[in-house]
């Protein structure tokens, strides 16, 4: 997904999550609802390059 902030281009990889079959069907606030239920992949153990007022770091995300 590519995404601006302040005028600088940036590219994101979001987690792809996989859906179990669950479907939750209720009403919110009397209309008919479904939710469904996906479990995300714990995959925290990656860095990013992250810039600050020009000085270079890295952040564990």
């Amino acid at each position: 997904m590519k995404l601006s902030y302040r005028g600088a281009q940036y590219e994101v990889q979001l987690p792809q999550g996989q859906n179990d079959g669950v479907d939750i069907v209720g009403t919110y606030r009397g209309a008919p609802a479904t939710w469904r239920h996906v479990h995300r992949q714990n995959n925290r153990h990656h860095e990013v390059d992250l810039t600050y007022r020009g000085v270079k770091y890295t952040q564990p995300v």
